[in-house]
Parts: structure tokens; C-alpha cells; sequence
């Protein structure tokens, strides 16, 4: 080829690049232009840095492996869902907020699995480039459909709820912010709607220079998130032609019997399903009837179609039945007391007796829910509606849920006008309390409908026999009465709420914790008239220590491990008690933040809490009676970051889904040795306790952390001294095996250093033991550690004095010794 074809060719390619540019630029750049939606993930809204030269604002997403990003590409969806809507109470504390009643969406201080978590941090800031290691976060201006206010969740020691933003008043727009802290709060916003908030960070460095990030601005949009494109005229191929028969297997609560992997047998739907329209013949009396256990009644897309079914899963594995085969019972043992509260007069008159499935699960009731977790969504062109069509029987129907005030949330009351219904705007899993207001047989004719896409609209309508109390022969008369399944001896496999409580649209989710003060909502109080439950404690695998002196560590897997001596005390700063894998085992630890920097992983035996006259403060009753009478001296580490007080939290970020089976760790209070109680507690957005751990009504206490979690509580320690505190890490792992780790942390506690520790776990004898152990009920002995021998002031005996002589005599021998061989 010549030079000059050589050219021609070039020049040619050059003019054909050139002509093809300009449809080059013209097509869209999808990937760069679609905003990244954050949902139910935490995030440092306001990421703080400053490199020496530039003061920045950034965003900061993820738990664990975290990442930076632009704000100006993020869009921070609170969703409507759970525990996002809550009305105002009526208190002057919260007025802020608008009227009392009033709707208002907020991202809790708290965090919620199925909710957004922002905060705003400034840890990357190391302490002495800035003046007075301060920066002055500034919300400059708010766009948007209602109010935002930013506030930390309400005091109830001094009665004040502490405003840090608001988009509507002027006094609460600069936050001065110490460096290195990481904070969450409540972000509270007045309406649904798309919000654009502008934030800016300045501060003066040591040198007396002024920097500033300039205005950075945010985008939060409450409610559903609508992306801004037309949506492609492909339809996505993602959900099947024909949705699947059986229903996507949901992970269980509780860990495996057998490792994953292990082949199981199907769950064929019964047989006596029918194929026709949901208007055919129903069989002429019930088959089984369920009296324990967990069930839902629960809508299901079968091919194309959507059925109401009862979810069995009585006896640990699922089945699908037809609510004309099956009958709910719900036995004596659930009458309950109607409250004197004006609130519950749709349940009778105060005093009244009713019958009650609860709303949280009891050992001995069934445990009926609402389930549309099964149901093809992406068919659909709406929601899914719920409704109660028609009660037939002696008294009447209510189905109610608990707000976060411990007010009732009623979906269905028959004592007023039916058909009733309620909206499942996403795949829900809800329970409530179903309160029956006299014995005998009742027939509830429910109705689960939707409409496709399409334009076509489903329903299933189906009766469902409930007896309340013993009269089972009413089912089928003149037959013989059906036998009842599970057998009365069976004990659900997980005494907890659902890991994943995606409650109706506008009602707000139960606290996640896996133990119950009582078997019965604790607020408000509906007493029973029978005898009262014991309350439920989970099965352990994990021996608890024998001996509290020695700083147990005790794990079902033999990870190598190095004891260490209590070396370190944590006086003020950061700390979370976390969980990781170590050498393949679970293994729990002391995360220490509290110098800055990369944090220090310790082994808990070898760190020693300290809190002080900052840590004081006094019960202020009411809903706290649980930490003592009103105006009792405590000592708290609390739950919103204070100077001078260690900010202690709770940490799983360190682990997977692709470690970890089920979702989470069971974190479980096994022993509290001390002079007084310990308690664990978080607050709600409006400042009522929701308790994890309280060593005043019985141990153990187990709670169960999801995975990639990072929060923080109250810690409430009723009098002062030293406290040994052990706790048990435990969770199965992907590949079916249980892990566990226990281990003890120490606590001194009060001005002095507090008195010596005497064992609450014990019988409250006060005896000093010998040198072995009473292991778990705790008089142990006193051998390398701390007697059980309270300091009361008194004598301290004639052996005692003279075995002291006798020592001092002793060491004064052997000092002269040794100082004589030395020379």
C-alpha cells in the first residue's frame, strides 16, 4: 500500500468519526444520570472531611465496607412503611411538630431494619487542624411540600426534646459539631413529597483561617420514589410469565435442623384445593384445627391467579390450606381484662372479659398474622387490598395493633358498619391482636383483591371458622369433632415477632427484640383474669460460666484465644460490644473508638467501663418504674452521645449474609454480678423505653441483632460499684453450623469507684461461698477475684485482722531477704 492510499484511508476513517459524533453526544448516559436511590441502608447524610486544605461535605453509605459518594447523585428515599408514620402526641415537648394527631414521617434516631438510617458524621477530621476542633453544620435553606425538623429523641430526665434543625424556625439552623463523632437523630418530615435540603459545613482552622464546603445540596424524598425517566417500553423481564405455584421460601426465624443444602422434601399444596372459581363448594366441616402455633391468613398469586389461604406453620414447616378446611381456636386460657382507658371502649365496657389472639406470640395461644409475602407485586397495578366482609357469630370482632404510645391501631372492629378494609401496599407480614368479645363459634368471611396491570381485577373470598374457647363439636354438628393440630405440647420454634415485621401501611412496627417483659403487649397493660404466663426464655446451647471471677470465655467452637488481664479502661469516647468472625468462630469484642483513628478489636476480659459523676442522674418514673422509684440516683451511659460518659453501643457490621444463616445474631444477657440491676433500653422517637436487657425480672434476656447493625441504648446501673457483666454472642453460620461465644465485661460504676460487688443473680443470702461455684444462680467463690461479700461497714472480725498480721509479717521477712541476696 502506497503512502498516499495510506492517507486517503485515514482521512476517510477521520470523516466518518466526525460525521458519527454528534449521535455519539446525543445519546443518553443512563448510567451517570440515574441518581442512586438509598433505602433501609445507613448513611452519614453529612459527611464531614477536611484534608488540610479543603472542607468538604460529602455522603457516606454502608456499615462495614462503607463508601463515599456525591450527594448530588443520591436521592434519600424514606419510604412509607413500618414504623415511618407516626402522629404527634399530645405533649408541649413535642409541639414543634405541629398539632397534636397530626401526621408526620420520620427516619428514626433508632436504627430500623426496614427504614432508612441517616446521621452525619465527623470522624474523618483528625483532632487539632481546626480551631477548637469545632465545625458549624448549617442547614441554609429547605424546599419542600411540609416541615423538616432534626431532633434527638426526647429526654425524659429533663423533659426537654433537643432541636438541632428545622427548615421553619430560624433559632435551630447551625449545629456546632465537635470532630471526630458519628451522631444519628430523628429526621421528622410534615408531608409526602420531594424535598431539597442545602447544607453547609465551615469552621476555622488552628491558624485562624476561615474554610468552607460551600452549599451542598440534598434531596430527600419522602414516600414512593417515582425516577424521573419514562420507564423503558420493554417490559422488564425479570418476573416469569407465569408466576411459580408455590410460594418463595422465606428464611426461617430459627436456625436449621439440617445444614442448607440438604435436599427437602417439597411442600405440595392438599389436594382438597380447588381448582375452580373461588365461588365452589366448600367441604361440609373442617378437617384440622389449629390452636398453637404460627399462622397468617394470607393472599397467594396462584398462575394467574390470586387466592386467600391459610399459611400453616404449626408444626415448623409451611403448608398452604383452604380456609373452609382448616379452624382457628382460640382457647380459654386468652381472655384478657378490657382496660379502663377510653381508647378500648370498641372492646366492651372497662372490666369486660374478652378473648384474645395476641399480637406478640405466646407459648401456649395461636399466633395469627396477615401475610401477602406470597403475592406477584410486579403484576400488579396497585396494592393489594384486605378486607372483613362479614362476622357471624356471638359478639363481636376487633383487630387492632399497638402505636408506639401503647394506644390501640384498630384495622377491623365489626361493631361498626361492613365491609371493612385495609390496604397492603408491598409485601407485608403483620400480626395484631383478634379480640373476641364472647365464647362460642365464629365464621369470618374475609377478601383479598388486587387488579393486574392488565386492567383485570382479582379477589378470593373465603370463610374461616374461629371457636373461641372449648366448644369444637359447634364446628361440625353432628359429626365427629375434628381433631386439632399441632398436639398441645408443641412449642413454636422461635418465641419472637417475625424478623422481618413489615406492618399496613401507616402502622408502625413492634420493637425488635426477641424477649418480651410478658407474653401479653406490655402497653397498655390488658391483665389477664387466669393465672399469669411465666414469661418466655429461649433454649441455650451455651453453658453459662461457672465462675464470674475469672473472666469467662466460653464458645462452641474452639477458637485459639489469649486471656489478658483487665488493662485498659474506657473512661469517655466511642465503643461498641461487637461480634466478628475470628479463626471461623463467632467471637465477641470491645470495639475501642475512643481515641480516634482505626479502632482497637479487645477482648472484653480485658477492658474495664468506668463511669463517673458525668454518668449520674435520677428515675423520673412513669414508664422508667422498671429502673427504680422516681427521683432514685442511677448511673446511665445514654443513648445519644454525652462528654464525659463512654457512648457504648452494639455492633454486627463485621458480618454477611453469606456468613452468617438468618439474618442476624442472638445477643443474649446471661449473668449480671453487682450491687445493683442493670438495664438496657432504647427510646422510640417520643421518648417511651423499649427494654432489651434488665437483669431486675430474671436472666437470661436475649435480643436479636440484624445483621450489619450499629446502634446504641441507655445502660442504667441502679447503684454504684462494680459490675460483672456476661453476655453470649451466638448464630449459625451459612454452612449449618452454631457458633457461640461468651464473655464478661466490666463495669465500675459511681464517684469513688463504687463498693464491692455482691451477685444479684443469687438468692439474695449474701453468702460468701466456698471455693467452688454455684455456676449460674452465682455465689461463687473468692479465689484470684471478687468476693460475694457485700461491704456492709461493719466489724471486720479478729481472724481477719490477725491473717492480715500474719502477711504483713511475712512480706516484711521476705523484703529483707531478697534485698540480702541482692547485695
Amino acid at each position: 500500500m502506497t503512502a498516499t492510499h495510506a492517507r486517503s484511508r485515514l482521512a476517510a476513517l477521520i470523516a466518518v468519526l466526525l460525521g458519527c459524533l454528534p449521535l455519539l453526544l446525543s445519546r443518553p448516559v443512563s448510567a451517570s444520570t440515574t441518581p442512586e436511590v438509598l433505602q433501609a441502608v445507613h448513611t452519614d447524610v453529612l459527611h464531614t472531611t477536611y484534608d488540610g486544605s479543603s472542607l468538604q461535605l460529602r455522603t457516606r453509605i454502608g456499615t462495614g465496607d462503607v463508601r463515599d459518594a456525591d450527594p448530588a447523585g443520591l436521592i434519600f428515599n424514606l419510604e412509607d412503611r413500618g414504623a415511618a408514620r407516626l402522629e404527634v402526641p399530645d405533649a408541649p415537648a413535642f409541639a414543634f411538630l405541629g398539632t397534636p394527631g397530626a401526621t408526620v414521617w420520620i427516619a428514626p434516631e433508632s436504627q430500623d431494619p426496614e427504614l432508612i438510617w441517616p446521621g452525619w458524621d465527623t470522624e474523618a477530621i483528625p483532632a487539632g487542624m481546626l480551631k477548637d476542633d469545632l465545625v458549624d453544620l448549617t442547614l441554609l435553606s429547605a424546599e419542600g411540600p411540609g416541615a423538616v425538623e432534626v431532633f434527638f429523641n426526647y429526654d425524659a430526665f429533663t423533659g426537654a426534646v433537643p432541636r438541632l434543625f428545622s427548615s421553619v424556625d430560624p433559632a435551630y439552623r447551625t449545629l456546632r459539631q465537635a470532630v471526630g463523632r458519628h451522631v444519628h437523630a430523628n429526621w421528622s418530615f410534615g408531608a409526602l413529597g420531594t424535598y431539597k435540603l442545602t447544607f453547609q459545613a465551615t469552621a476555622t482552622t488552628t491558624a485562624g483561617a476561615p474554610v468552607t464546603s460551600g452549599p451542598v445540596e440534598y434531596t430527600f424524598v419522602v414516600g414512593p420514589y417515582e425516577p424521573p425517566t419514562t420507564p423503558p417500553t420493554t417490559p422488564p423481564t425479570t418476573p416469569p410469565t407465569t408466576p411459580p405455584t408455590s410460594p418463595p421460601t422465606t428464611p426461617p426465624t430459627s436456625p436449621p435442623t439440617t445444614p442448607p443444602g440438604t435436599p427437602t422434601p417439597p411442600v405440595t399444596p392438599p389436594t382438597t384445593l380447588p381448582t375452580a372459581s373461588p365461588t365452589s363448594s366448600r367441604p361440609a366441616c373442617v378437617s384440622a384445627v389449629l390452636s398453637v402455633g404460627h399462622v397468617d391468613v394470607a393472599a397467594r398469586t396462584v398462575g394467574d391467579r390470586l387466592r386467600f389461604q391459610v399459611k400453616d406453620g404449626t408444626r415448623g414447616t409451611t403448608v398452604w390450606r383452604d380456609p373452609g378446611t382448616v379452624a382457628f381456636q382460640v382457647r380459654p386460657a386468652a381472655d384478657e381484662v378490657v382496660p379502663a382507658a377510653a381508647a378500648y371502649r370498641f372492646l366492651g365496657a372497662a372490666g369486660a372479659t374478652i378473648w384474645q389472639i395476641p399480637q406478640t406470640q405466646a407459648e401456649d395461644l395461636l399466633w395469627a398474622g396477615w401475610n401477602t409475602e406470597s403475592v406477584d407485586y410486579s403484576t400488579l397495578a396497585g396494592p393489594v387490598r384486605w378486607s372483613l366482609d362479614k362476622v357471624v357469630g356471638p359478639g363481636k370482632l376487633a383487630v387492632y395493633q399497638f402505636d408506639q404510645f401503647g394506644a390501640p391501631l384498630i384495622s377491623f372492629d365489626s361493631g361498626k358498619t361492613l365491609p371493612q378494609s385495609i390496604t397492603l401496599a408491598e409485601p407485608t407480614h403483620a400480626h395484631g391482636n383478634w379480640a373476641f368479645t364472647q365464647l362460642g363459634l365464629y365464621k369470618l368471611t374475609f377478601t383479598y383483591s388486587a387488579t393486574t396491570k392488565t386492567g383485570r381485577h382479582l379477589s378470593d373470598t373465603a370463610t374461616l371458622p374461629v371457636v373461641v374457647g372449648t366448644d369444637l363439636a359447634a364446628l361440625c354438628p353432628g359429626a365427629p369433632i375434628p381433631t386439632t393440630a399441632p398436639p398441645t405440647t408443641h412449642t413454636p420454634t422461635t418465641p419472637t415477632t417475625p424478623t422481618t415485621p413489615t406492618q399496613t401501611t401507616g402502622t408502625p412496627t413492634a420493637a425488635p427484640t426477641t424477649k418480651p417483659t410478658q407474653a401479653r403487649p406490655s402497653a397498655p397493660n390488658l391483665s389477664p383474669t387466669s393465672s399469669p404466663r411465666p414469661t418466655l426464655k429461649p433454649c441455650v446451647t451455651t453453658q453459662t460460666p461457672t465462675s464470674s471471677n475469672t473472666s469467662p470465655r466460653t464458645s462452641t467452637s474452639a477458637a485459639p484465644r489469649t486471656a489478658t488481664p483487665s488493662t485498659t479502661t474506657l473512661t469517655s469516647g466511642h465503643a461498641d460490644y461487637a461480634v466478628r468472625i475470628e479463626n471461623g468462630a463467632l467471637t465477641s469484642r470491645l470495639k475501642d473508638g475512643t481515641k480516634g483513628g482505626d479502632p482497637v478489636w479487645r477482648d472484653p476480659a480485658s477492658v474495664t467501663v468506668r463511669l463517673g459523676s458525668a454518668a449520674g442522674t435520677t428515675v423520673p418514673g412513669g414508664a422508667f418504674s422498671f429502673l427504680g422509684a422516681a427521683g432514685t440516683q442511677i448511673w446511665q451511659i445514654p443513648q445519644t452521645q454525652k462528654d464525659g460518659v463512654v457512648w457504648l453501643g452494639w455492633n454486627t457490621e463485621e458480618l454477611t449474609a453469606a456468613q452468617v444463616y438468618g439474618g442476624g445474631v442472638d445477643w443474649r444477657l446471661d449473668k449480671v454480678t453487682g450491687p445493683g440491676r442493670v438495664a438496657v433500653f432504647e427510646f422510640d422517637s417520643f421518648g417511651q423505653p423499649k427494654v432489651i436487657f434488665n437483669s431486675g425480672d430474671g436472666l437470661p434476656d436475649t435480643y436479636r441483632i440484624p445483621l450489619g447493625t450499629h446502634a446504641h441504648g441507655n445502660w442504667a446501673f441502679t447503684k454504684a460499684g462494680t459490675y460483672r457483666v456476661t453476655f453470649t454472642h451466638s448464630a449459625t453460620f451459612a454452612a449449618g453450623k452454631q457458633s457461640a461465644d461468651t464473655a464478661t465485661l466490666t463495669f465500675v460504676v459511681g464517684p469513688s469507684g463504687g463498693a464491692r460487688s455482691v451477685d444479684t443473680a443469687s438468692t439474695g443470702t449474701g453468702s460468701t461461698g466456698s471455693t467452688g461455684s454455684t455456676g449460674s444462680t452465682g455465689s461463687t467463690g473468692s479465689a484470684g477475684g471478687d468476693c460475694k461479700l457485700a461491704m456492709t461497714g461493719g466489724s471486720v472480725g479478729v481472724w481477719w485482722i490477725g491473717a492480715a498480721a500474719v502477711f504483713a509479717v511475712l512480706g516484711v521477712v521476705l523484703l529483707v531477704a531478697s534485698r540480702r541476696r541482692t547485695r
